[in-house]
Protein backbone atom coordinates (compact mmCIF):
# COMPACT_ATOMS: atom_id res chain seq x y z
CA UNK A 1 0.00 0.00 0.00
CA UNK A 2 1.34 3.51 -1.13
CA UNK A 3 1.68 6.10 1.84
CA UNK A 4 1.21 9.81 0.95
CA UNK A 5 3.49 11.89 2.96
CA UNK A 6 2.23 15.36 4.05
CA UNK A 7 5.32 16.86 2.13
CA UNK A 8 3.72 15.04 -0.60
CA UNK A 9 0.46 16.50 -0.10
CA UNK A 10 1.78 19.30 0.31
CA UNK A 11 3.91 19.73 -3.26
CA UNK A 12 1.07 18.30 -5.16
CA UNK A 13 -1.37 21.40 -3.82
CA UNK A 14 1.43 23.53 -4.27
CA UNK A 15 2.03 21.99 -8.34
CA UNK A 16 -2.27 22.55 -8.67
CA UNK A 17 -2.59 26.10 -7.67
CA UNK A 18 0.78 27.11 -9.43
CA UNK A 19 -0.97 25.90 -12.82
CA UNK A 20 -4.41 27.11 -11.84
CA UNK A 21 -3.09 30.31 -11.18
CA UNK A 22 -1.23 30.67 -14.92
CA UNK A 23 -4.70 29.65 -16.02
CA UNK A 24 -6.18 33.45 -16.06
CA UNK A 25 -3.06 34.94 -17.99
CA UNK A 26 -3.28 34.01 -22.03
CA UNK A 27 0.06 33.96 -22.53
CA UNK A 28 3.50 35.74 -21.35
CA UNK A 29 2.67 39.11 -23.86
CA UNK A 30 -0.68 39.72 -21.53
CA UNK A 31 1.31 39.03 -18.28
CA UNK A 32 4.03 41.33 -19.65
CA UNK A 33 0.87 44.11 -20.59
CA UNK A 34 -0.34 43.52 -16.65
CA UNK A 35 3.08 43.46 -15.16
CA UNK A 36 4.42 46.73 -17.28
CA UNK A 37 1.85 49.08 -18.42
CA UNK A 38 -1.67 50.57 -17.18
CA UNK A 39 -4.28 52.54 -18.12
CA UNK A 40 -5.98 55.27 -16.29
CA UNK A 41 -8.79 58.20 -16.38
CA UNK A 42 -6.89 61.52 -16.16
CA UNK A 43 -9.23 62.36 -13.07
CA UNK A 44 -8.17 66.14 -14.07
CA UNK A 45 -9.00 66.25 -17.63
CA UNK A 46 -11.97 64.70 -18.23
CA UNK A 47 -12.00 62.87 -21.86
CA UNK A 48 -8.08 62.30 -21.40
CA UNK A 49 -6.65 58.83 -20.73
CA UNK A 50 -3.42 58.10 -19.19
CA UNK A 51 -1.65 55.00 -20.82
CA UNK A 52 1.60 54.60 -18.44
CA UNK A 53 4.19 51.71 -19.65
CA UNK A 54 7.77 50.66 -18.26
CA UNK A 55 10.97 50.28 -20.11
CA UNK A 56 13.07 47.48 -19.81
CA UNK A 57 15.86 46.33 -22.15
CA UNK A 58 13.67 43.76 -23.93
CA UNK A 59 10.94 47.05 -24.29
CA UNK A 60 13.58 50.07 -24.57
CA UNK A 61 11.97 53.56 -24.91
CA UNK A 62 13.80 53.99 -28.22
CA UNK A 63 12.93 50.84 -30.03
CA UNK A 64 10.23 50.85 -32.83
CA UNK A 65 9.64 47.48 -31.93
CA UNK A 66 9.19 47.90 -28.44
CA UNK A 67 6.77 50.92 -29.27
CA UNK A 68 4.60 48.62 -31.43
CA UNK A 69 4.44 46.20 -28.73
CA UNK A 70 3.42 49.04 -26.18
CA UNK A 71 0.40 50.10 -28.47
CA UNK A 72 -0.73 46.45 -28.77
CA UNK A 73 -1.21 46.90 -24.82
CA UNK A 74 -2.85 50.25 -24.98
CA UNK A 75 -5.36 48.41 -27.42
CA UNK A 76 -5.81 45.20 -25.46
CA UNK A 77 -6.46 48.01 -22.18
CA UNK A 78 -9.02 49.77 -24.12
CA UNK A 79 -11.16 46.66 -25.33
CA UNK A 80 -10.77 45.53 -22.02
CA UNK A 81 -12.69 48.60 -20.68
CA UNK A 82 -14.79 48.72 -23.62
CA UNK A 83 -13.28 52.21 -23.96
CA UNK A 84 -13.29 54.19 -27.23
CA UNK A 85 -15.09 52.05 -29.34
CA UNK A 86 -15.01 53.97 -32.62
CA UNK A 87 -11.43 54.42 -32.07
CA UNK A 88 -8.69 56.49 -30.14
CA UNK A 89 -5.32 58.54 -30.78
CA UNK A 90 -2.29 59.10 -28.33
CA UNK A 91 -2.29 63.06 -28.12
CA UNK A 92 1.72 62.81 -26.49
CA UNK A 93 4.27 60.66 -25.22
CA UNK A 94 6.74 61.54 -22.80
CA UNK A 95 9.42 60.33 -20.44
CA UNK A 96 7.70 60.52 -17.06
CA UNK A 97 10.49 62.17 -14.65
CA UNK A 98 12.24 60.44 -12.07
CA UNK A 99 11.70 63.16 -9.40
CA UNK A 100 7.90 62.37 -9.94
CA UNK A 101 6.97 59.69 -7.52
CA UNK A 102 5.26 56.95 -9.41
CA UNK A 103 5.00 53.63 -7.19
CA UNK A 104 5.07 50.91 -10.15
CA UNK A 105 7.82 52.85 -11.87
CA UNK A 106 7.06 53.57 -14.88
CA UNK A 107 8.87 55.25 -17.10
CA UNK A 108 6.41 56.46 -20.45
CA UNK A 109 3.09 58.22 -20.15
CA UNK A 110 0.78 58.53 -23.11
CA UNK A 111 -2.51 60.98 -22.85
CA UNK A 112 -4.85 59.16 -25.05
CA UNK A 113 -8.15 60.84 -26.27
CA UNK A 114 -10.91 59.13 -28.19
CA UNK A 115 -11.49 59.78 -31.67
CA UNK A 116 -13.74 62.39 -32.89
CA UNK A 117 -16.93 61.41 -34.79
CA UNK A 118 -16.79 61.59 -38.47
CA UNK A 119 -19.08 64.79 -39.32
CA UNK A 120 -21.22 63.20 -41.05
CA UNK A 121 -21.59 64.57 -44.74
CA UNK A 122 -25.24 66.15 -45.92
Amino acid sequence: MLKITSAATMLAACVVVAIAGCAGMDDQRDYQRHTMSDLQEDWQRPGTLLFEASTSADYPADSDAAEAVRMEWLGAWMRRANLCPGGWEVVSRAQIPASEVHPRRRNLRYEVQCAKAAASEG
